[in-house]
């Protein structure tokens, strides 16, 4: 059943039509009328793939076809007298290299209107993929010739009042050597199929999750259900909703970085967790050093607990000698970790935590005074040097610390990790602000038996943060046990939501 408003995927032939038939004329410089003027694309050689059999996803090593391209005029029959250039690219991936007599880069001459043998490479290309053929108006040439490059002479050379690249809109590069526009005449070849990316793929699995190789493009993930069988291959499942958002995992992958948060700017009606996405779109982009996906469409299985188990995974327990590991921690970068008192390993809130100022002249954190704000302007000025950046690189050093001002203002805090077995100890923020009865002042210097919840990441100081989902995610008692995830933060649909137990 729907659960958001999934978006209407033009196809890619429409596009094209689209972009052949209506191209405007607005002076020398801009686009030509032509009428159904088209440009046919067609693979003659190299793997396709199939909807059975979809060609791998690589972001290293490139799948190549060879197309023919014609230039056909309005009445349908080859236009013998088309002899300039066509921009090659595809939807989606990228085109990595363009191969053949008259490939100059990513362009193609065409000569009397066919270019053929023309080897494509490409790579990150996923699901339904087609190469695009489209006439900008490009000419390259090389940029230190002499004479120089029309869009490169100094010289208004279409008389149309602009001069050269990036002024005159008819020069599409410095090395153009023609200032008019192109027609923009388009064409598509027949689809290839790629396998769709997992949520791995869009994390930059290959790069350690550290960085999607999709940034700022629209993805549509594979989250493992099949429509032809009306089942699940495997299982992406959600794990939080927030206030702005919802986060999500794949269950079936153990590649690493299988988790990822969807920014809806509100919390998403009527979904709840250990529900199980079917489709998922939206846009990759890097929110501070985050991976995310913006601006998302979804439709999902509602959990209905009496025909199948929640599916939450149980939190991954984070080792000591993780917690300054970066590589280590953007492998579970929203998904569920957990801090826990087990063992030879004890958890606890940091013992110096407190409003008060550190005294001068050392500035030093004590069990009460750690707020580094010693203007009280709201913030602390980092500025090397400063007795605030004194203060805080004071804090910083010191495991037991929380700077009290960010707690103010962010409601984070630290949490110490020590391993008898080791003799190791790390620190590792976190917030509890979900949590009503939970106040980390009160618990300074306090073993507490876990700390659970989703892993952030902010490039502002690289921190990760675990961000407990609500009360059950903090069990402060020694004696008491975390709940297991399918009761832990899981709350059932209400009798006002006519969702409620439906599929």
């Amino acid at each position: 059943m729907s659960m958001g408003h999934r978006a209407s995927l033009l196809h890619v032939a429409t596009l094209a039509t689209l972009a052949a038939g209506m191209s405007l004329s607005c002076g020398d410089s801009f686009p030509t009328s032509h009428p159904n003027e088209r440009l046919l694309v067609s693979i003659t050689a190299g793997e396709k793939g199939s909807l059975d059999a979809p060609l791998p996803l690589s972001f290293t090593t490139p799948s190549t076809v060879t197309v023919r391209i014609e230039a056909h005029t309005p009445n349908g029959t080859l236009d013998t007298n088309f002899n300039g250039f066509v921009r090659i690219t595809s939807k989606p991936g990228s085109v990595v290299s363009v191969a053949g007599v008259g490939a100059d880069g990513r362009s193609v001459q065409l000569a009397n209107g066919v270019a053929e043998n023309i080897d494509v490479a490409l790579l990150a290309a996923y699901g339904d993929t087609r190469i695009w053929a489209e006439d900008i108006g490009y000419a390259p040439v090389e940029p230190t010739r002499d004479p120089p490059p029309a869009c490169s002479d100094g010289k208004d050379n279409d008389n149309d009042g602009a001069v050269d690249f990036p002024f005159d809109p008819g020069c599409a590069f410095a090395n153009d050597d023609t200032e008019a526009g192109g027609t923009f005449t388009a064409g598509t070849s027949e689809p290839l199929q790629f396998v769709r990316p997992r949520i791995a793929d869009v994390r930059g699995t290959a790069s350690g999750g550290a960085t999607t190789p999709f940034k700022s493009e629209q993805v549509s993930l594979d989250t493992g259900w099949r429509p032809d069988q009306k089942d699940f291959a495997f299982d992406t499942v959600v794990t939080r909703i927030s206030s702005n958002g919802f986060y999500a995992t794949d269950l079936g992958d153990t590649r690493g970085a299988a988790s990822i948060f969807s920014f809806t700017f509100s919390s998403p009606q009527r979904l709840r967790v250990c529900d199980r996405i079917r489709s998922f779109t939206g846009t990759a982009t890097e929110f501070f050093g985050m991976t995310q996906l913006a601006s998302p469409t979804w439709t999902v299985e509602l959990w209905n607990p009496n025909l199948r188990p929640c599916l939450v995974p149980e939190p991954y327990t984070l080792k000591v000698n993780e917690l300054g590991d970066t590589r280590a921690l953007f492998q579970h970068e929203a998904g569920l970790v957990r801090l826990l008192t087990d063992g030879t390993v004890s958890i606890h809130i940091g013992a110096h935590f407190g409003s008060k100022m550190p005294a001068e002249p050392d500035l030093a954190p004590t069990d009460d005074a750690t707020n580094c704000d010693l203007d009280r302007n709201g913030k602390v000025d980092f500025t090397a040097g400063t007795r605030e950046s004194v203060c805080a690189a004071n804090c910083t050093a010191d495991p037991e610390c929380t700077e009290y001002s960010n707690y103010a203002a962010q409601s984070n805090f630290q949490i110490v990790v020590s391993d008898t077995a080791t003799n190791a100890t790390a620190k590792l923020q976190a917030n509890g602000s979900s949590s009503a009865r939970f106040d980390p002042v009160l618990s300074r210097g306090q073993p507490i038996k876990s700390f659970t919840g989703t892993l952030e990441y902010f490039s502002g100081g690289s921190q990760f943060t675990v961000e407990a989902r609500c009360d059950d995610d903090i069990i402060v008692s020694l004696d008491d046990a975390p709940l297991p995830s399918d009761r832990a933060c899981v709350r059932p649909r209400t009798e006002v939501d006519n969702n409620e137990a439906s599929q």
